[in-house]
């Protein structure tokens, strides 16, 4: 995880680096006979544990993906195995890395920049160039139109809040309450741009398939050009 994300650790600023858990591995671990890397090797429960939380830690933060960022905080869950003690004495705390986590952009493992690669800036915010042009190439599949973004309306499950956008369940008001413009959370499917009622095209305008949208930057800059030419 150290070698193949150093755009992650350098992010979040963890106290730790591929060398230096290296040196520590050397010290202190038993080296035992080289393994083909060909053959797949079994997960010891440790190891399926860390997945299982890296699983919750995704769903916590209503990731989509399980990435690096995830699978270092189930490390670090996993208390008693050799890494997380590693990073707990290189001065790793979980607490404060999942509030680093949670304000990186979604999704950390496509949308970031690596080193050495020139960043694609969009409302300001750097975002790698092969995912804005993988995000766009996927996004030419579908026709756009513009419209002015509304609040869609939702229905609250009465006791626990759970949401649904099936209207219909209103009509049983002893367990539903509908709610005019409760869903806002729709967000450009590039750069996750939020979207929201108002005036200004820039928040309350984009451009729509008539489930996901793009923002005006986004669809002008990657999207519009792709559709002239096919």
């Amino acid at each position: 995880m150290l070698r193949e994300d150093k755009a992650l650790v350098h992010t979040i600023n963890l106290p730790i680096s591929h060398a230096s858990a290296c040196k520590t591995l050397e010290a202190r671990a038993h080296i035992g006979n080289k393994t083909s890397t060909s053959i797949d090797l079994p997960f010891s429960n440790e190891g399926k544990r860390v997945l299982a939380y890296a699983a919750e830690e995704a769903e916590r933060l209503d990731h989509r993906h399980i990435g690096a960022e995830h699978l270092l905080l189930g490390l670090l869950r996993e208390a008693g195995c050799f890494a997380a003690v590693m990073l707990r004495e290189a001065g790793a705390n979980l607490e404060i890395l999942r509030s680093k986590i949670a304000e990186l952009p979604v999704p950390w493992n496509e949308s970031h920049v690596s080193p050495g690669e020139l960043p694609v800036y969009i409302h300001g915010r750097a975002w790698g160039k092969g995912y804005v042009e993988r995000a766009a190439i996927e996004s030419k599949r579908f026709f756009w139109e513009k419209k002015s973004f509304r609040a869609a309306h939702i229905v609250l499950r009465r006791g626990d809040g759970a949401i649904s956008s099936d209207l219909k369940l209103a009509d049983d008001s002893d367990r539903f309450e509908p709610v005019k413009g409760g869903w806002q959370e729709l967000t450009c499917r590039i750069c996750h741009w939020k979207f929201a009622e108002s005036d200004k095209p820039e928040l309350g305008a984009g451009y729509t398939n008539g489930r996901d949208w793009l923002c005006t930057e986004c669809y002008e800059r990657f999207v519009s050009a792709e559709h002239k030419q096919t």
